[in-house]
């Protein structure tokens, strides 16, 4: 049976097996911890900290070229989201290679190159640790050297770190990280025992999960008698016809036949236009998984909320107004495919090749590919984008804002990976629909 471990407010099992964490440490490791040496907090605030363990290095990350580390596949991106339409940066620490020969300064500035496409909207970060091993780990001290690099504009926004499968190593670490870490951050921190632990707070088949992580979850589910976690089935019974999450547009569209558009995008549009103008980083901010999931259980009861007199709100509208743009961005990422389709996708991506001068063109007969109910959707939200955009000395959500925060909710296919290097030409095209609205959709 596995040990429960209280560690820093969390629990976690500890395999008594586990992978001999003790050889996962050092001599040089041990010495970190050791207060009698330089390693302590100071060490972090010395004003040469960086030429003591090796700086990132001057190059732009952007100009890098990191095929040889993404071949990996260490990390990997989950532009549409959790719960409440956070982008997932999954790491799976069994895939680092032999680090004799690993180049982790470049493995650091290509999780800089990553985390720089998300890191300007909340973001939650899935650390796999099953498969870390004395001969592939990276050593301790680059672990303080990445905590170091990733300033206040990543760990602002990451909203949660979930730290699966944790060992006696992971209690080391932190041990060395705590005095470093203030308490706003470590409430961020959580560990993971198991997959279906993990389940209830995102979809844990969304993050295509290599076999070896499931098999060592069933290994460790089975040595403390606890459920082994298993992909939800595809639900049997009918979805009920006032639904309007995870079916598709047609299915939405077809009961609803007097309605060119959702009727859910209209309310929420609606009650935004009101309310949700002026609230700063309206389109940036999340909410609580919990309240989110009441919410969409009701509307797909058939329940129209209205927020103005929603006890929930009373007196916070702006409250109401950060959850109805939630529950639009998890709308849009619900249909089962992008609005611009997963038949179009390769087009889009092709079409992003043209010169920048034919750019707007080459997205206008892009969109006229679209099915007449995607096309009109998108209008509609688009169009809605526009009025938020002249909006922005006061909500700061912009039209490169706002691209970040739609370009995966609109675009990103379903059927198929997507390598996190294409995000930036996904928001681009986003960016050029709202920016180019009058031309692109005037003639629909």
């Amino acid at each position: 049976m596995a040990s429960s471990t209280r560690n820093n407010g969390f629990d976690f099992e500890e395999p008594e097996d586990g992978f001999a964490d003790d050889d996962l440490l050092s001599p040089d490791d041990v010495g970190l911890m050791d207060p009698a040496n330089a390693m302590n907090r100071s060490f972090l605030e010395r004003d040469n900290f960086e030429n003591e363990i090796g700086t990132v290095g001057p190059d732009d990350p952007f100009a890098e070229d990191f095929s040889d580390i993404s071949h990996h596949n260490i990390v990997e991106v989950i532009a549409d989201g959790d719960r409440v339409g956070r982008p997932i940066i999954v790491i799976f620490a069994y895939r680092f290679p032999s680090n004799k020969t690993f180049d982790h300064q470049k493995f650091l500035r290509f999780l800089q190159f990553t985390l720089d496409k998300v890191v300007d909207l909340d973001y939650t970060i899935v650390y796999f640790h099953y498969g870390l091993r004395s001969n592939n780990k990276p050593p301790l001290k680059w672990l303080i050297q990445a905590y170091q690099m990733l300033d206040r504009r990543y760990k602002k926004n990451l909203k949660r770190l979930y730290l699966v499968h944790p060992t006696r190593f992971i209690r080391i670490v932190w041990r060395v990280f705590q005095p470093f870490i203030s308490m706003k951050f470590e409430k961020k921190v959580q560990y993971v025992n198991f997959l279906h632990e993990l389940d209830s707070e995102l979809r844990v088949e969304q993050l295509n999960l290599p076999q070896p992580i499931i098999d060592h979850d069933a290994t460790l589910s089975f040595a403390s008698n606890s459920p082994v976690f298993a992909p939800a089935a595809p639900a049997n019974a009918a979805p009920r016809p006032t639904q309007q999450f995870n079916v598709s547009l047609d299915f939405i569209l077809n009961h609803n036949p007097n309605c060119e558009v959702p009727p859910l995008v209209t309310e929420l549009i609606a009650f935004l236009r009101i309310h949700g103008m002026d609230v700063e980083g309206i389109f940036r901010r999340s909410a609580e998984v919990a309240a989110i999931k009441r919410l969409q259980d009701r509307i797909d009861m058939g329940e129209t909320i209205d927020f103005e007199h929603e006890p929930e709100y009373c007196g916070n509208m702006q409250m109401a107004a950060i959850h109805a743009a939630v529950l639009l961005k998890t709308f849009l990422r619900s249909l089962g495919e992008p609005v611009i389709t997963n038949r179009l996708y390769p087009t889009l991506i092709s079409m992003l090749d043209v010169p920048k001068n034919e750019k707007s063109n080459a997205v206008l007969e892009f969109v006229r590919l679209l099915p007449q109910r995607n096309r009109v959707l998108l209008k509609t939200v688009v169009k809605f984008l526009t009025e938020v955009a002249a909006n922005s000395k006061i909500n700061l959500m912009n039209a490169n804002n706002l691209s970040v925060v739609f370009g995966p909710n609109l675009t990103w296919p379903t059927d198929q990976q997507v390598p996190v290097t294409q995000l930036n030409n996904l928001n681009k095209f986003c960016h050029r629909l709202i920016v180019d609205y009058n031309l692109i959709f005037e003639e629909h």
